[in-house]
């Protein structure tokens, strides 16, 4: 049964990161298109209640992999990540968007 719940999990986090990448690409698209940027680029800190250098690397790895977004570094005790973004209107509602999407489905595959 933990088998079972382990690979839905891993196909949600999958799922999740294609959705947020097929998105995420849509957005800088539009973005590239526009004769006049109307981009906000910054860095922000996102605490993140991953512990495990494997889950931490993961989700440095999927912002990454997002168009728009890049994790420049990550403390050295491991709580918090660094990242930019290519447009930031609000960084606490960027964070939190992270958080409820892969952070949790992480934590789903990691934690089952």
């Amino acid at each position: 049964m933990i088998i079972l719940k382990r690979a839905w999990a891993v196909i949600k986090l999958f799922v999740l990161f294609n959705k947020e990448l097929f998105v995420s690409s849509y957005a800088v698209l539009l973005q590239i298109l526009k004769p006049k940027l109307s981009i906000r680029p910054g860095i922000f800190a996102m605490k993140t209640e991953l512990k495990s250098n494997w889950e931490i690397t993961l989700l440095s790895c999927l912002i990454c992999l997002t168009p728009g977004t890049l994790t420049l570094d990550v403390s050295g005790d491991g709580e918090t990540l660094y990242i930019h973004a290519m447009d930031i209107e609000d960084a606490e509602q960027l964070s939190q968007q992270i958080k409820n999407t892969f952070e949790k489905a992480i934590m789903e595959v990691t934690r089952a």
